[in-house]
């Protein structure tokens, strides 16, 4: 039986993420359902998860993964951290041709790596299966109240990286002190949208449509 190696890499791009592609639980499901399958973990000191937690489910702390079939990260992976011929798996940020990424795709290219990138990753309706919107729109949309708290002086609440739960989001949001007359207009109907409706719902901002927004005061 032939085995088939999973690298979890150590996120590279600054400000780094701590999120990972495979949590312990998934792990631990992985190796004990699948036995010709063995994972790699890259030690990092800013991962949500601890070392400790990977190696208690089975998964191996190293940092060389280059005898790994598929590396799995999130962010885009630093070009000098690429290792050549190897399958990858992350949110390279190169599917729209972006600009700031034309090093990170040639590279890719160059080093003739098979990269799957999640965000093209989709149903047979041609959904995306994943995407951090929801989250970036939750957490988008309360960094901008806390924004507003401190320009205008109105109040103090955390910066949305120091909440580790919910419950604790909605504790900071129960602080806020709006005027009457305040104002939000969310463009769009993606999931970033729907992620920031979430934050807009539980503070009670009365939704209204584009021509009671534009006429009333």
């Amino acid at each position: 039986m032939s085995i088939y190696k999973i690298g979890i890499i150590k996120e590279g791009k600054a400000p780094l993420d701590k999120r990972v592609a495979l949590t312990p639980e998934h792990c631990k499901y992985i190796l004990e359902n699948y036995p010709n399958i063995k994972i790699k973990v890259q030690p990092s000191g800013h991962r949500a998860f601890a070392e400790d937690l990977y190696s208690e489910v089975g998964a191996e702390i190293n940092e060389d993964l280059s005898d790994c079939d598929i590396l799995l990260g999130i962010k885009e992976i630093p070009i000098d951290h690429l290792i050549a011929e190897k399958n990858y798996m992350f949110f390279s940020h190169t599917i729209k041709l972006q600009p700031y990424n034309k090093k990170l795709l040639k590279t890719i290219i160059d080093k003739k790596i098979k990269l799957i990138d999640y965000e093209v990753i989709t149903d047979k309706e041609s959904k995306r299966l994943i995407g951090f919107g929801r989250y970036a729109g939750i957490v988008g949309c309360y960094n901008a109240f806390l924004t507003v708290g401190k320009k205008l002086n109105l109040y103090d609440i955390e910066p949305a990286y120091k909440l580790d739960s919910k419950a604790l989001v909605e504790t900071e949001l129960d602080k806020l002190k709006l005027p009457n007359n305040f104002k939000v207009l969310i463009t769009g109907d993606g999931r970033v949208a729907f992620g920031a409706l979430e934050i807009i719902d539980k503070i009670g901002i009365r939704h209204v449509t584009p021509e009671e927004f534009l006429n009333n005061d």
